[in-house]
């Protein structure tokens, strides 16, 4: 086979010192691993993340879109157009993603973190180009989903008992228009085909009240996304503490939803994918064994998206963050764990929640 030049687009990745833990790695190790990997996080995200969780007002305020990757752009020298491109995380290509590009270049978007990939470029019947990159292990895995702000896979973390999986679970803001009669459509096609063809949703789960009619017209059935993802309404009304009118209903209808193993991967979201999408995700990530300080970044890289102002860690951690602390259990985990099994969601869905979005290290 001929060789081709690779051009890539490789950002640097920056490093800072934090305290070491057996089972995270630091900063400085991170920064070692990663080198020559694919960045997938801009310079105030990365800052951020590898910084003080105090810092974030620095850097966003919930005023604007700042929550997407970076999109690695790749070459090659020309040949007949179009060409087909192929890019899987296994070098069998199995699970392949399709692309159809008329120059010699593409951009990649919603890639996982800490993860191999393999692409091959055909003009016609001919393999022009075959390789593999990686990228890098830093976390949040965000996503762009063109017309949703504030997008990110719960997958990626690393937890005593195992990896939580990217490409399960989803969260981010709203896909239509609140309070409106008629329903008015806010995703863009592009980013109904990243939902659909990259993501592969299944399922979408609205955390938005329906009395009032800030679901923007939609009623229970089929998602704005497409007539094959099915969709649920399980309105909460959020308060601090999370324990207003019919929450606890609707909690344990999520948790209903996500105990059907049919319904990954799956996808939840609110107005703007931070108050009550926060609280169904800080839930879901402590059963899963995820730290307390990975709980507090991704609550608050909401920062990043365009939220209408920001959030801080005194927003709710006096909320339901103390009311969780507070209930019985020796870890975070177990304390999550009986605070939900006392909303009466049943521990069978706990235990599928667990199952399908955790994977043990080999």
């Amino acid at each position: 086979m001929k060789k081709h030049a690779l051009v890539l687009i490789v950002f640097t990745v920056l490093s800072t010192s934090c305290q070491k833990n057996s089972i995270i790695p630091s900063s400085e190790e991170k920064a070692d691993a990663d080198k020559g990997k694919i960045v997938l996080h801009s310079d105030v995200q990365r800052v951020f993340l590898s910084g003080p969780l105090e810092n974030v007002n620095l850097y966003a305020r919930g005023a604007e879109e700042l929550s997407r990757p970076l999109t690695p752009t790749f070459t090659w020298e020309e040949a007949k157009a179009p060409y087909t491109v192929y890019l899987s995380d296994n070098y069998n290509y199995s699970n392949a993603l399709t692309y159809s590009v008329d120059d010699a270049k593409i951009s990649f978007s919603n890639l996982k973190i800490n993860t191999k990939y393999y692409y091959q470029v055909m003009s016609g019947d001919e393999v022009i180009k075959q390789d593999t990159f990686e990228t890098s292990s830093q976390l949040v895995r965000n996503l762009y989903i063109s017309g949703v702000t504030n997008a990110r896979d719960l997958g990626g973390y690393t937890t005593k008992e195992g990896v939580v999986k990217q490409g399960v679970l989803f969260r981010m803001g709203r896909l239509n228009k609140n309070d409106v009669e008629e329903v008015d459509v806010r995703i863009t096609s592009k980013g109904i085909d990243a939902m659909i063809n990259e993501l592969k949703v299944k399922t979408e789960i609205d955390l938005r009240m329906v009395d009032n009619n800030e679901v923007g017209g939609l009623t229970e059935g089929t998602s704005v996304i497409g007539n094959n993802v099915k969709y649920y309404q399980c309105p909460m009304d959020y308060t601090e503490t999370m324990d207003k009118g019919d929450n606890d209903k609707s909690l344990r209808k999520v948790f209903t939803i996500l105990g059907d193993k049919k319904n990954y991967p799956a996808f939840f979201h609110c107005s703007i994918g931070t108050d009550r999408t926060g609280y169904v995700a800080w839930l879901i990530n402590s059963i899963l064994g995820v730290s307390e300080d990975d709980l507090w970044r991704d609550y608050l890289f909401s920062n990043f998206g365009n939220i209408g102002g920001l959030r801080n860690k005194s927003y709710i951690e006096n909320g339901y963050v103390k009311m969780i602390k507070e209930t019985e259990g020796n870890s975070l985990k177990e304390k999550t764990i009986n605070f939900l099994l006392k909303k009466g969601v049943k521990q069978q869905d706990i235990n599928v929640v667990q199952e399908m979005m955790l994977k043990n290290e080999d």
